[in-house]
């Protein structure tokens, strides 16, 4: 029950940052996506590499475990699934995740749309993953469980550098979110 408790909590902090950062505008998102405002990028890419500084230094010093975290297998599903998945995010101007964050922003039916969207999508891949699997497609490309650092001994990882590869990576993050300009185009 605490566990349940504990992710409405977090959950909550976490749509309000959306909130408070206007990463929940579909207007802020457009413009990201069009080149035009890339603020919404920078705090994104800097809020990644904070991510990975407190993880990595979490579990460098022993307060948290991050073996029970599951990794995605990387094949050509992934890959096809990101896709569907950006093209649908630029068209719609946000995500099902960041909708519930818009609610208080406006269009109510274009936020519950993108919302159910997302249910929907998710219930035709889960009702559809047998043909896929059959048509090979978790096959294609599959290069099993990887991280980028091997922050657990269940997944092999690209380079290993442990926790401080994480933190190192998240302080190269922040870094660059600095270099990013306001805009391109």
């Amino acid at each position: 029950m605490m566990e349940i408790v504990m992710a409405i909590i977090l959950g909550s902090l976490f749509g309000f940052a959306l909130y408070y950062a206007g990463a929940a505008k579909r207007k802020n998102i457009r413009a990201m996506l069009r080149l035009e405002d890339l603020t919404l990028m920078r705090i994104i890419v800097y809020a990644i590499g904070y991510a990975s500084v407190l993880m990595g230094i979490v579990a460098m010093a022993g307060f948290f475990d991050v073996s029970h975290f599951q990794v995605k297998t990387m094949n050509a599903g992934v890959v096809l699934g990101g896709l569907i998945f950006g093209i649908g995010f630029g068209f719609a101007g946000g995500c099902p995740g960041t909708s519930l964050a818009a609610l208080p922003y406006g269009n109510k039916v274009k936020t519950v749309g993108l919302i159910v969207g997302g249910l929907v999508g998710a219930l035709l891949f889960t009702l559809s993953q047998g043909w896929w699997q059959e048509l090979g497609l978790f096959q294609l490309m599959d290069i099993g469980k990887v991280t980028l650092f091997n922050i657990s001994p269940k997944y092999p990882s690209l380079f290993s550098l442990g926790h401080g590869g994480l933190l190192l990576f998240g302080l190269i993050l922040m870094g660059v979110s600095w270099l990013i300009p306001k805009k391109i185009l």
